[in-house]
């Protein structure tokens, strides 16, 4: 129905004509507008259900305080940047339609694939004489490598591949594997700040000069130039002066940015100069039958300036969602994003606070990789968060909340970026899970923060599977030297530090080099936290405060290594405390007296009634607010009280796989958990009957093992019938072994209801995968 023309309508014509025929920011549509979009539409529609808009960006364009912009199906392969604020009554909203499965994609397809030929390699070595005998030279020989024009944006901070949905390998020596956390790495017999020398390096003085040198060694992770090589060593350009390349216990390193590299199948490389993209696919079939994917867009969702507006239930891939200094009041609910930053180089990150100095590097993509969450009042919640070379998230600025996430697989380049990165103050992190870092997986640097870190609340988190890459930190790493006054950690659960962190100290919380006035409280830690809960390290460090923590499986409680310690009091930890003078430590319970768990076998650390750690504490709060009986007890569970939690809250369908209802091909043997799913071999299934994926399961997670041989496989995950709808896709990754267990997730298809379900392993190739148990997942909606 046409609308009449009011004196409201004259108004706003006249403010758009006197604004130059725009809405200001903040700008209110007098009636709200709901409009509509679909890959089906068209941006000269008028964005209606039945006539929808094309592009996001259209909704972004036109909305003004009070619009809704809801989305279909599909995958969109655009920047979305908002032009308008909502208010504080009437925000602008993003979300996707009733059961939509809405994509933001960073990439865009790669076409005009053709075979490189032997005249396409002779010319290549006219120019670059290291091709001459290199793996390329005899996979163009075999007729593997195929060539696109294609110029990918310079302004990436890292370029990055996928050959049907899976990321590709950037070429390098020696090849790495398809898993950035565990990859195949050289070691080096020894180095200096400049050089390191390894026998493995066979190839000819000059073969290694313009490559890019990526090396783990210590706390350090750093990249540079090479410029110069000989048989047996490499030197290289632009490395910090932080450890060098001396192995402190292995320097571990890996050479990439050459063209002669591309040698396996996965692998990808990409020429800047003459604009060419060389891949070959996993199955060396020709490219133009596949999708080939290239990260074209950094930021997907650009909230930066932007205040009240919600971003609810949309997925992002290969790009990020960002909220700047100047945005406030953002909502980010219900997100799934996977492989949100992507680089390759290590440099200084541009926030730095601190003067820089050698070990300057360490802060690579601190404020600017992950979902970055700037500005204040903004919220990410109840999202998913999988695969970053940097952060999952980092949390700036000032009383912005990240509560009830899921972050896994983060920092695969092993820097100071974390799962969660904490910069700003006044900041609530709060049940998120975090699992599989290559260092921390909460991180505070003062080289970002400045002197003093006020005001964070960091409380009942569950973090796990950190110090991958390189060790000698914490599930939480607090450096250096900051005022920690009012920032608070307690009621978290700290646990599996991976297999290599206990060659230097991997405690739960690290209060390294003199971070002062700490305080953390009612946390539990288990699985490889040595120097148990908390470690104080550093010279000196006052003010500080560890109380009623639990330590499970290590021996102490509380650590110190520093030489002077002032007004620092210990009390009610369950393990040793062992404090110096400085320490005042009352009513800890020592690691040789039994503390009576209820199944410390399980990982429940709570008291049973016979506990001598039950009302034999003092009164210190916070942590023994609201305690019960004649005295507090100690440790990080009250007896009598119900037990808290940790961690995301998740609705969850767990099924072991070794209990199919049907099967072609594979066994049952013992292993992982009890009993697995093994001799899963190319052309095998298995089938599980009734499975309930409740109001909408959005996530795969699988405890699965792989031999390093064998990983890159598929299995895919269908309903209904060993031929019915595909809802996801697992490429396998490498473990170790196959009965080396580590929990790796897919995105599926939003799923409801009850189903029968298949696993259908791809291909015809022996050995994709053991499985001893699988869930689906979404979240469980936060306050």
């Amino acid at each position: 129905m046409r609308r009449s023309t009011s004196r409201l309508a004259v108004l706003l014509a006249a403010a758009l004509l006197l604004s130059g025929g725009e809405l200001s920011a903040s700008a209110q549509a007098p009636h709200p507008t709901t409009y509509h979009v679909s890959p089906t539409g068209s941006d000269r529609a008028p964005g209606t259900a039945t006539a929808p808009f094309e592009h996001i960006q259209k909704c972004a364009t036109v909305m003004v305080a009070g619009d809704t912009c809801v989305i279909s199906s599909g995958t969109y392969r655009e920047r979305v940047t908002p032009a308008h604020d909502g208010t504080a009554q009437a925000r602008i909203t993003y979300t996707a339609a009733a059961g939509a499965d809405v994509v933001i994609d960073g990439t865009d397809e790669v076409s005009g694939w053709r075979r490189v030929t032997g005249d396409d390699l002779s010319d290549l070595k006219s120019h670059d004489a290291t091709l001459d005998g290199s793996p390329f030279a005899s996979a163009v020989g075999d007729g593997h490598v195929y060539q696109a024009r294609i110029t990918l944006d310079p302004a990436l901070p890292g370029n990055q591949v996928f050959f049907d949905g899976v990321p590709g390998v950037e070429a390098q020596w020696p090849y790495p594997g398809d898993n950035p956390l565990a990859p195949n790495l050289a070691s080096a017999q020894s180095g200096t700040t400049t050089s390191l020398s390894d026998s493995a390096l066979t190839q000819p003085d000059g073969y290694w000069k313009g490559a890019r040198l990526t090396a783990h060694n210590w706390f350090v992770s750093e990249t540079g130039t090479v410029t110069s090589s000989s048989v047996g060593s490499v030197t290289a350009a632009s490395l910090p002066d932080c450890v060098g390349l001396s192995p402190n216990q292995r320097t571990a390193y890996s050479l990439s940015g050459k063209l002669a590299l591309l040698g396996h199948s996965g692998e990808w490389f990409y020429a800047p100069d003459t604009h060419t993209l060389y891949g070959w696919m996993k199955d060396g079939d020709d490219p133009s039958g596949h999708t080939v994917e290239a990260k074209q867009r950094n930021v997907g969702f650009d909230l930066a300036g932007r205040s009240y507006t919600s971003v609810t239930g949309l997925d992002v891939r290969a790009t990020t969602v960002r909220a700047s200094a100047s945005s406030s009041h953002d909502v980010i609910d219900r997100l799934t994003a996977r492989y949100v930053s992507a680089y390759s180089d290590l440099a200084p990150d541009p926030a730095m606070v601190t003067k820089p100095d050698g070990c300057a590097v360490l802060t690579a993509g601190e404020s600017t990789s992950g979902i970055i969450l700037d500005g204040h009042h903004n919220t990410l919640s109840n999202s998913t968060v999988d695969w970053s070379a940097g952060n999952g998230v980092v949390a700036l600025g000032s009383h912005n909340t990240v509560t009830n996430n899921t972050i896994t697989n983060t920092d695969y380049l092993g820097s100071y970026a974390a799962g969660i990165n904490v910069i700003g103050s006044d900041l609530t992190i709060t049940h998120n899970t975090v699992a599989h870092t290559g260092r921390s997986d909460l991180n505070i640097d003062d080289k970002m923060t400045g002197a003093k870190v006020a005001g964070n609340e960091i409380a009942y988190n569950d973090f796990s599977g950190y110090n991958v890459l390189v060790n000698d930190g914490g599930a939480i790493y607090v450096c250096c030297k900051i005022d920690l006054t009012g920032t608070g950690m307690h009621h978290n659960l700290l646990h599996d530090a991976a297999p290599g962190a206990a060659a230097a100290p991997a405690p739960g919380i690290y209060f390294d080099n003199g971070a002062y006035n700490a305080t953390a409280y009612n946390n539990v830690a288990w699985n490889g936290t040595s120097y148990g809960v908390v470690l104080f390290n550093g010279d000196t460090t006052s003010g500080d405060r560890a109380y009623n923590n639990t330590s499970g499986t290590d021996s102490r409680a509380v650590s110190f290594n520093g030489a002077a310690y002032t007004n620092v009091d210990v009390a009610n930890n369950i393990g040793d405390t062992d404090g110096p003078d400085g320490v005042t430590e009352s009513h800890n319970l020592p690691y040789s007296t039994d503390p009576l768990f209820v199944s410390p076998d399980t990982h429940d650390y709570s008291l049973q009634a016979q506990s001598p750690a039950r009302a034999s504490g003092v009164v210190k709060p916070p942590a023994t607010d609201g305690y019960k009986g004649r005295r507090p007890d100690v440790g990080a569970y009250p007896y009598g009280v119900p037990k808290w939690t940790g961690g995301s809250s998740l609705h969850a369908t767990t099924v072991q796989a070794e209990r199919y209802a049907d099967s072609s091909g594979v066994s049952r043997h013992a292993a992982g958990s009890g009993s697995v799913l093994g001799s899963f071999d190319g052309g095998d299934w298995v089938k599980y009957t009734g499975v309930d994926f409740g109001s909408g399961r959005t996530l795969f997670t699988g405890s699965i093992g792989d031999d390093p041989a064998y990983s890159g496989r598929q299995f895919a995950i269908h309903t209904d019938s060993r031929t019915g709808p595909v809802i996801g896709t697992v490429t396998v990754l490498n473990t170790g072994g196959f009965d080396t267990y580590t929990d790796q997730s897919t995105p599926i298809t939003r799923t409801r209801g009850v189903h029968d379900l298949y696993l259908v392993a791809l291909g015809s190739s022996p050995g994709i995968a053991n499985i001893d148990h699988f869930a689906f997942t979404e979240p469980a909606t936060s306050g």
